[in-house]
Formats: structure tokens, sequence, C-alpha cells
């Protein structure tokens, strides 16, 4: 293959940087900037790059797993003039037209990696660049006194910064930033309250004060300013999804468009110079990736799949159903765990608390198919962009009369039965929770923790404030107010906050805890399009959930896979949590940091071991989020 012919270079990676309006004292200590790149070494363990400004007012490292091009892939690069430098983390599917673009016009490429052409498309358009992209990433271009930061669409990749005014830094993972500050930062109280409530911290917040996230679908421009003595930060979004408009009705018309765009997201997804494998949950969506993945590549692909022992958590048989019709490569493993050695590990990964317990089986998987591939195809994000979750079922029979009256006949069954129960019993939770209106339903059912919970738990240093911003109310809001109809809004609520800041950082940590390089076709920016395009009657029909794209699923997958129950890829916590689990973690929390630090009552902790012991209750879930929470507080604080 000739120099010319070269063809895409993925490049996974970390990367970290900063800028300042005054010489770096933390570019002082000259191994503080190498020990900072190497602690995200796992996300590229093939090379390593740095630059630090003659001025020392600003900085770039840089982590890379290789496929191809060692030596023309390696960051920072630089435009033609050296006056521009670029490091990025992802993935540009649509690359080759770009860089053709770009030649044609004249500008002259140092590599062939497909993240330079951004730094091109920059020089011609500083703001508007990041429109010409497609794919997943996380860029920071420095051009003299300006850093501009960019993250993907739907946020598969991941991007943080800490602003103190006078300086900004920013990384793929938190521990890169803390490795860069001189002393530990403060725990931001308002963060911990919103992991209580959803078992993640959603963006733009972070676990620790002055730390944040960029949102999915934004750019950050920092620039100096010299006469004012700091840095002026704006951060704005370029891209947002949008349910107004007239929507495509014509089943059949839908279902032709929808199975070209997921051929073709597959095909750019499947573009490498190494093999691309698959993970294999046996589900319908990634069952259709891997179909679509078969046929467009027209080869024996490899699948990687993971099972549990225990009744209804092991969906091995679907998968291998679905393997075998394809004829892959298939890798399964039936796997053990110890809750407790697996929470220590996933603490060092996710660097914040991060309560989703599915993140052990994602690293299990990611763990089989690292030995084999570096580059695998998941089929995330098809329940979020098709409405696929049972909550947006119960948002659309909400809003109907019956559902109407179901909610009047509930709110009077939580009225007699509340001064009896605890508020946490099983069933009056089911009850309470379908007395609301269909958007607050939505939000019910994702809460982890309620705010009669949160204050017996917290103590009061930590408890909710009357200034606390809901940001779940603001991204429903934007639904409301633009009068989309509910389950749009509940699924654009989603893909703001769920998706990208529980599912896609699950994925991201574990693959790339593995040196594995994850993507995720059905999360390309074509098809999140037309799915908000569809009326929801082609995403709901009946009692189907996912309607349309299991349509396009039926000319590939066996029917039996498509419409059975839906499983999720879970693990049994609450099980264990009811078993021998339980002893372990009253030990464990009966005298903790969280306590010792002051942030939860030993009062509060006692009661909900003890609750957790009553058949009407079940706390496994909450019970995993303090464990979680409890070992991040030991090594964090």
């Amino acid at each position: 293959m000739s120099t010319g012919e070269r063809r895409n270079n993925p490049i996974m990676c970390g990367i970290l940087g900063g800028i300042s309006i005054e010489p770096l004292a933390e570019l002082n200590d000259p191994g503080r900037l190498d020990r900072a790149i190497d602690c995200i070494a796992h996300r590229g363990p093939d090379d390593r790059g740095r630059m630090i400004a003659p001025d020392r007012r600003a900085f770039f490292g840089h982590r890379r797993l290789s496929i191809i091009d060692l030596a023309g892939g390696h960051q920072p690069i630089s435009n033609e003039t050296d006056q521009i430098k670029i490091v990025y983390n992802g993935e540009i599917y649509n690359y080759r037209a770009l860089r053709q673009s770009l030649l044609d016009r004249g500008h002259r490429f140092r590599t062939h990696s497909d993240g330079e052409t951004a730094l091109h498309l920059y020089e011609e358009d500083p703001r508007r660049f990041v429109e010409h992209l497609s794919g997943m990433f996380a860029i920071a271009i420095l051009d003299g006194d300006r850093l501009t930061l960019a993250r993907d669409r739907n946020g598969i990749k991941p991007l943080y910064y800490y602003f103190d005014g006078r300086k900004l830094i920013f990384a793929s993972e938190l521990k890169a930033i803390r490795a860069m500050l001189p002393g530990k930062p403060n725990i931001c109280r308002p963060a911990l309250r919103e992991y209580l409530r959803w078992k993640y911290v959603p963006a733009p917040m972070t676990i620790f004060e002055g730390i944040y996230k960029l949102p999915p679908g934004h750019l950050l421009i920092a620039k100096r300013n010299a006469t004012a003595g700091k840095l002026d930060v704006v951060t704005e979004p370029y891209w947002q999804l949008d349910y107004s408009g007239d929507k495509l009705t014509d089943e059949r018309e839908a279902i032709d468009l929808l199975d070209a765009k997921l051929r073709a997201a597959v095909e750019s997804h499947m573009e490498s110079d190494v093999e691309v494998g698959a993970l294999l949950s046996g589900g319908v969506d990634s069952s259709l990736v891997v179909a679509l993945a078969s046929i467009v590549s027209g080869k024996r692909i490899k699948t990687f799949s993971v099972g549990f022992e225990e009744a209804g958590f092991d969906q091995l048989p679907f998968a291998r159903t679905l393997a075998q019709k394809f004829d892959t490569e298939h890798f399964e493993e039936h796997v053990s765990l110890d809750p407790m050695h697996a929470v220590e590990l996933l603490v060092r990964q996710f660097d914040e608390p991060f309560a989703d317990s599915s993140a052990l089986a994602c690293f299990r998987v990611c763990q089989v198919a690292a030995k084999h591939v570096k580059v695998a195809l998941t089929g995330d994000g098809g329940d979020e962009t098709f409405a696929g979750y049972g909550r947006y079922q119960e948002v659309l029979d909400s809003v109907s009369e019956s559902g109407r009256l179901r909610r009047l006949r509930n709110r009077a069954v939580v009225a007699s039965s509340g001064a009896i129960f605890s508020p946490e019993a099983k069933f009056l939770k089911r009850f309470r929770n379908a007395s609301h209106t269909p958007l607050r339903q939505h939000e019910e059912h994702q809460v982890l923790c309620s705010p009669w919970l949160m204050n017996r738990l917290l103590t009061d240093a930590y408890r909710a404030r009357p200034d606390d911003a809901d940001i779940f109310d603001i991204h429903r809001r934007v639904g409301v107010e633009r009068g989309w109809p509910p389950v749009e809004t509940a699924q654009y609520v989603d893909l703001r906050m769920y998706l990208p800041d529980d599912i896609l950082t699950k994925v991201d940590r574990t693959s790339m805890a593995c040196s594995l390089e994850c993507r995720v076709p059905l999360l390309d920016h074509s098809i999140t399009e037309f799915a908000a395009s569809l009326s929801t009657g082609l995403k709901i029909c009946g009692d189907v959930r996912k309607y349309l794209l299991k349509k396009v699923a039926e000319r590939y997958v066996p029917h039996e896979l498509l419409y059975r129950p839906k499983m999720g890829f879970r693990i049994p916590i609450r099980r264990w949590l009811k078993r021998g689990l339980l002893d372990q973690t009253a030990d464990l929390l009966t005298g903790g940091a969280l306590v010792t630090h002051g942030i939860f009552d030993p009062r509060g902790v006692q009661w909900m071991l003890r609750a957790q012991r009553l058949p009407w209750i079940d706390f496994g879930s909450q019970l995993w989020a303090i464990l979680f929470l409890e070992q991040w507080a030991r090594t964090s604080l």
C-alpha cells in the first residue's frame, strides 16, 4: 500500500493540556506533566507525546493507542506554519472526503491520521469547523492566546476541565487533571446529591469543585485577557437535537430510509487497518449491529459475549443464536465476580462515583474482546434514540384518558397508605410513581434515592439547598417549552443526561481500561437526527417499543431475538445485597469514610442496613451506590 493509499488511522487515546494567563507553576516540576500523562496510559499504551510552550503558559500531553503509522500519528500535530497545534481523541468517519477537499484548497498534511482534518478545518473557520466532522471525538486546538475544546455531538468521548479564572486544564479523565493540581480539590456537595439522585454525576458537574464536564455537542473557547489579567472562557452548543417540524409517518418509507442509514453508519464504523469485532449481548441493538457488520464487511467477524449463571441474567443462548446465524467467530465466557474486588477496580477507572452496576459486565466483556481485537462495535444508543425503554411506554400510556384515571386512583392509594408504611416500601413507591404526571413519571423511574431517603442518610451540611440546580428539569423544559410530544421530550432528556453520563461513560471507561476502542454506530448523528424526525407512532406502536428499529431488524435478525422480553446488560446486584454481600457492606459502611468525613449520618446508614433485611424493602441499587461512594471516599478524600 503506497503512502497516498493509507487507510484510516484510528486514534483512541488520552489527551491532556492547559492554558494560563501566566507561566504555569505546575510545570516547574519537570516530572509532573509526565506523571499526569502516564496516569492515563491505559487509554493509549503505545505512544506518548508532550509539548510545553516556550513561555510555559500552555502545554499539551498525549497517550496513544496505535493502529498503524505510529510515527505519522504522533501528537501533538502542528499546522503548516507550526502556529496552531492539536491533540485529539476519537475517530472522524468522514475524514477522507474532508481531507481531499482540504488538499484541493491548498492545505498540506503532516500525517495520514483522521483527526488532522479538524486542525485544517479550524484554520478556515475557528468557530464552525466542528460542524463538518462526523464521528466521536474530544479535540483541543491551541492557537496563540486561544484554546478551543470540542466534544462530539452525543458525548461518546469524554472531556473534563478545571478552571479557576486564571488557568484552565483539560483531560480525558479526572485523574490526569488531579495529577496537575497542587492539592486535593474539594468535594462538590451539589454533585454528591446529584449522584445519589441518579447514580452518576450529570454534566456539567463533576464530584469536585472547580472541575467540569464539557457537555456533548459543545465548544469551549478560552482566551487570554491580558488587560483584565484573566482567562475569558465561554461554552456554547454547536449542535442540538430538534424534535420540531414535520414528522415522517410512512412506515415503508421510514423502514427503507433507516435501513440505508444504518448500513452506511455501520460500514463507516467498520473502516480500520486492524480487525474490527463486536460486543454481542443478544439484545436487539447489538444483534442488528453484528448482522449489518457481517453483511457490509463481507467477511467473518469476531463477536464477544459474557454471561452469568444466575437465572434471569444469562443472555448467552441468545447471543449464540445470532452468532451462529451469521457464522461469526464467537467468544463467550461465563464470569464469576467478587463484588468487593470489582468495586475497588471500578473506582480506580471512573475517578468519581458511578453506580451503574452493569459496568462490571461491560468491563468483563471488554476484557474478553481485548484479547483478540483492538476495535469493537457496540449496540449502545438504540433504546434512547428509538424509544426502547419501558418508561417511554408508560409516558405514552399516561397521556391517555385511562392514564389520567389511573393517576387519580394511585394518589388515593398513596394517601391512604402513607401513614402506615415507610415511604420506601416497594409497593408504595410503585403507586406513588404511577400517580405523577407523565414526564414526572419518567423522572421518578430513574431516581435512585428519593429526597426523603437522602435527608435520612446525609448530615445537615450535605443536605439539599434551595438554590440547587435541577439539571433534569433544565433539559425537560427544553421539550416542554418547544411543544414536543411527551415521549420525545423524555428521549431528549435521556440523550442529554443518562446516555452520555451513564451509558457512554460506562463504555468509555471500561473499554479504555482494557485498551480497547469501542465504536457506537447507532449514535452516528445521522441516525439520531433521523430518529428525531419520526412520529411517536413509528417508535412505539401498540405495546411494541423501538418499533421501527425492530422492523428493520426483521430483515436480518431472527424473530425470537427481537420480540422477547427486554433483559438489559445486568448483573444480580440486588440479589447479592439480600444475601452475603449485605453483611460485607454493613461492615464496610459502619464507621467508614462517609461517616468519618461527616457526609453520612451513621443513624441513617444503620437504619438503611436494617431495612434491607425486610422483605418489603429493596435498597439493593442504593446500597451498591453507597458502597461505590464509600470506596471512592476512602481513596479520594
